[in-house]
C-alpha cells in the first residue's frame, strides 16, 4: 500500500521530514533575491538564548516555501500555491531559509482546535530542528517502506521516498511555519512534556490554538513581513529558470529574530 499521510486526520498521521533530494529542489531557493548584507540589531527575547553580540552583519531573515503534487508517475511536480487541490490529491511542502536557524512546523486541522507540532520530530535526525542555510527541507519524506510496491510507480522511484500528505474532505486548517535564529523555549517545553520517543511514539506535542496565536503575536509583527511570489520563467535558452515559490522576509533590522508564515491549502468546491 502506498503510504498516505492524511492532513485531515492528524492524530493518526506519522510525519517524516528529511533533506530534499538533489533532483527535487526549487531553483536558486533563498539565493537570487537576498537583501544585501547590513547591520542587524539582535533583540533579546524571553524564551530565547541571549545573543552573544548586540549587533551582527547579516542578511534579513528570509524563508521560501513551495508546494509539490504527486504526478501519475509518482514523481513530484511543483504546484502553484494559488491553485486549488482536489480531495485525494497528494502533496508535499518544500522549505528553504537563507541563514541557519531553527524551524518549527504546526499543523492546524480546524480553526480553534489544538495544533500538532510535527517538526521537530524525535524520530528524525535525533529530534534536531536545526536547518542549514540554503539546504531545502521536504515535508513529509523518508516514510517507512510499504509491504508491497505501488504498481503505478516506475522502478526508479523508491517506495520510502514516495511519501505524501493525502488531502481529505475534513481538512480546513493551516500549516504554520516558524523560523527562528535561536531555539524557542515555548516549543521546547512542549516537546519535553510530550515525551515523544525516537522509537516511533505517535505522541507528538499538541498546543492550544490560543497559545499558538500568542506565540505568533510575540515573535514578529505582520507589517514587518514582506511576501513575494515567483512563477516559472523561461531563460534565454527556453529552459525554466525558476519555479513556483513564495518568499517571506522579515524586514525589521531592529527585531529580525523570527519569521512566521501560515499556509492554507485551497480545496476545489466539493
Amino acid at each position: 500500500m502506498l503510504p498516505k499521510f492524511r492532513v485531515g486526520l492528524l492524530a493518526t498521521a506519522v510525519v517524516m521530514i528529511c533533506l530534499l533530494p538533489t533532483n527535487i529542489r526549487s531553483v536558486d531557493a533563498g539565493q537570487t533575491q537576498d537583501d544585501s548584507v547590513g547591520l542587524i540589531n539582535r533583540k533579546e527575547k524571553e524564551g530565547r538564548a541571549k545573543p552573544r553580540t548586540k549587533t551582527i552583519q547579516a542578511r534579513l531573515l528570509s524563508l521560501q516555501w513551495w508546494l509539490m503534487i504527486r504526478g501519475r508517475d509518482c514523481h513530484p511536480q511543483e504546484f502553484d500555491s494559488k491553485a486549488a487541490f482536489a480531495v485525494d490529491d497528494m502533496v508535499r511542502i518544500g522549505i528553504s531559509v537563507n541563514q541557519s536557524g531553527f524551524l518549527y512546523v504546526v499543523l492546524e486541522n480546524k480553526p480553534g482546535a489544538d495544533g500538532i507540532l510535527i517538526y521537530p520530530d524525535p524520530r528524525i535526525n535525533r529530534g534536531s530542528n536545526l536547518v542549514r542555510m540554503n539546504t531545502p527541507v521536504i515535508l513529509p519524506s523518508n516514510c517507512p517502506s510499504p509491504e508491497s510496491r505501488d504498481s503505478d510507480c516506475p522502478m526508479d522511484v523508491r517506495m520510502a521516498e514516495d511519501c505524501w500528505w493525502s488531502i481529505t474532505r475534513n481538512y480546513s486548517g493551516a500549516i504554520t511555519l516558524i523560523f527562528s535564529r535561536d531555539k524557542m523555549d515555548e516549543f521546547e517545553s512542549l516537546i519535553e512534556k510530550a515525551g515523544a520517543k525516537r522509537t516511533g511514539s505517535p505522541d507528538l506535542p499538541r498546543l492550544r490554538s490560543d497559545l499558538l496565536e500568542m506565540i505568533k503575536r510575540q515573535t514578529v509583527q505582520p507589517q514587518d513581513l514582506k511576501t513575494s511570489q515567483t512563477r516559472p520563467q523561461p531563460g534565454a535558452t527556453g529552459t525554466i529558470v525558476s519555479n513556483f515559490t513564495t518568499r517571506v522576509t522579515n524586514t525589521n533590522r531592529r527585531d529580525n529574530e523570527e519569521i512566521v508564515e501560515s499556509i492554507t491549502l485551497k480545496l476545489r468546491n466539493r
